[in-house]
């Protein structure tokens, strides 16, 4: 067969000699019995090398592949070393997944000038290894030196001597895609160079607790299942991420740029202003709904701070005596003008309330309320959507509290209107209430100043990607009316809008790019502590059954003095947790979940 160029084999054995092989240019030959590569097997004139799933344990080109670009040794999980790689000169993509001998890594991988993907998948004895410098291998304290052509580095699962000793070093000439997946370190190793990266994906980072100092280069962040994790900060207070997933980030209440919530019990006084009097209800328990962050956790009253709004939400308050506003309405919507008569005080902002209520089933996972505020003597508006809110109960009434620093833009005899807009025969909204907030005597505005957040995405700094239409503006991050967007930007802004050009928008829940690893979290075990208010002695032996008959849940241990339910399994925590207030309607949250990674 002198002519034979593509050979694919499965599971065979060759017997005889290699002397006389065919001139391939792509081999596939899976699960191949050889322990080492014979030198007849392996021709210049190769391009691509498929070996995965054999029982290679060393592989060595013996003479320099030319023309080699692909090389495959996916799942060889005898393979221990790879030597001599100068020797395959245009090798673009070399894929060492789940190679879980491996210890021994030839340090010429960084003189591959054309190498692009590097994957290196749960090789978790790679970095087990010594430094042998006579054996050019690569060591735990010089690990990598990659070439400058990389761009898409696969670090998945690499075990728990992943850490800060770990030294990965890279001069890219373009930006690369990083994956540190399945990972169980604290912090991300700093000998990483974040300006060098694109993409980073911690997707199921169990023990990571905080992403400090993000640079503005990068791309894409997913940091789904990153269950210890608190806080994501960047250098830049501008959110410029176009692709960004935090599911089930269970400790997550701050993405600086994005959105934080601060327990009312915790919101520093000069922040709750004129309303000082919400302390009594930093108690009060609230269906917090919108956001990923909300799942699986019991809120009590928060401070929620986005696009520099302050909001925070009252739920089921029943003959209570709330603040009087200046100008209030019996239903959603109000208008006034500023005053003359306001002495020498400056305007600081507007607060603004309302109340709302179901009218229909609460059954529904979409709900949505906005504000729109416009003062049209100068014709700016700013329509507002939450991305944390409180879904209210049927017939009972939620109390929305929002505080505004548009004082720069309010000027004497302006005319502004408020409006509330909430989901037709599902919600209604009425008693709207605005006040305007004055600054009292030598206080600095600081919201205001000239030189503060100015390339910040806040109500006074660069909302450009928000603009819809000339001076108006749509504060959400997420495409809540999908294919209808377009449709209900119209009847807000009117029909001379920029719907294409302007989608800042958009630029959260974009998914696609972490889906293919959302299989993996449930391959691993996890321990999932659950606070669960117990209504009686007797329904402890159905909750155990009820979670019990949870496809993957392995154990179920019950402390009802403590008030905790202990669950594990390879089952998903929010299931379990939704389970759970399915079940006479069960005060649950997810308290912590701890993720073995095998």
């Amino acid at each position: 067969m002198k002519k034979l160029k593509l050979l694919n084999l499965k599971y065979v054995e060759l017997i005889g000699s290699y002397e006389d092989f065919p001139d391939l240019i792509w081999l596939c030959w899976h699960g191949c019995p050889l322990q080492t590569m014979p030198s007849g097997l392996l021709m210049s004139s190769l391009v691509s090398i498929d070996m995965s799933y054999g029982h290679m344990e060393k592989f060595e080109a013996p003479t320099v592949l030319i023309s080699l670009k692909r090389l495959w040794l996916k799942g060889c999980d005898k393979l221990v070393c790879i030597y001599s790689l100068y020797r395959l000169p245009k090798l673009e993509v070399l894929i060492l997944w789940n190679c879980s001998s491996l210890t021994h890594l030839c340090k010429s991988i960084g003189d591959l000038e054309n190498l692009k993907h590097l994957n290196l998948e749960g090789c978790t004895k790679l970095w087990k290894c010594v430094n042998q410098p006579e054996k050019r291998i690569l060591s735990k304290k010089s690990l990598f030196s990659l070439p400058r052509s990389l761009w898409w580095l696969e670090l998945i699962n690499c075990g728990t001597e992943f850490n800060n000793d770990v030294c990965v070093t890279f001069h890219a000439q373009s930006f690369i895609n990083l994956f540190l997946a399945c990972n169980l370190f604290e912090y991300l190793p700093n000998t990483i160079d974040l300006k060098m990266l694109r993409l980073l994906n911690l997707y199921c980072c169990p023990n990571l607790k905080s992403l400090p100092c993000i640079p503005s280069t990068l791309e894409e962040l997913h940091i789904d299942w990153c269950t210890s994790l608190e806080i994501v900060t960047f250098q830049s207070g501008r959110f410029t991420l176009q692709g960004f997933t935090y599911e089930c980030c269970f400790k997550l209440s701050e993405v600086q740029g994005l959105f934080k919530l601060v327990p009312i019990a915790k919101v520093d006084e000069t922040d709750l202003g004129d309303m000082q009097w919400i302390k009594a209800y930093e108690d009060l328990k609230v269906d917090l709904v919108g956001d990923e962050i909300t799942k699986g956790r019991i809120w009590h009253t928060q401070m929620l701070y986005e696009y520099g709004i302050r909001s925070t939400y009252l739920q089921g308050i029943k003959n209570q005596r709330l603040p009087t506003y200046e100008y209030t309405s019996s239903n959603g919507s109000l208008s006034f003008r500023v005053p003359f008569d306001h002495g020498e005080k400056r305007i600081k902002g507007l607060n603004v309330s309302c109340i709302y209520r179901a009218i229909g089933s609460n059954d529904r996972d979409l709900w949505y309320l906005f504000a729109k505020i416009s003062n049209r003597s100068k014709g700016l508006t700013w329509v507002y959507n939450p991305g944390v809110y409180c879904k209210p109960r049927v017939e009972e009434d939620v109390v929305w509290l929002s505080y505004w620093p548009i004082g720069n833009i309010l000027d004497v005899g302006d005319e502004v209107s408020v409006a509330i807009y909430v989901q037709t025969r599902m919600m209604m909204a009425s008693n709207c209430g605005a006040s305007l907030v004055y600054a009292h005597d030598n206080e600095v505005d600081e919201e205001n100043c000239d030189n503060n957040n100015i390339k910040e995405e806040v109500i006074g700094g660069d909302l450009s990607e928000f603009e819809v239409t000339t001076r108006g503006y749509y504060l959400c991050r997420h495409d809540l009316f999908g294919s209808k967007t377009l449709y209900w930007l119209k009847y807000i802004f009117g029909d001379n809008i920029h719907y294409t050009d302007s989608q800042g928008w958009k630029k959260t829940h974009q998914t696609a790019s972490s889906r293919w690893l959302k299989d993996h979290v449930n391959t691993f075990l996890k321990i999932i502590e659950l606070g669960v208010g117990f209504n009686s002695e007797s329904e402890i032996e159905n909750i155990e059954k009820v979670v019990s008959n949870l496809v993957g849940v392995e154990s179920v241990a019950t402390h009802k003095e403590k008030g905790k339910l202990i669950v594990t399994g390879y089952v998903d925590p929010i299931e379990v947790a939704t389970r759970l207030r399915e079940f006479d309607n069960m005060e649950v949250e997810i308290l912590s979940v701890k993720t073995y990674i095998e």
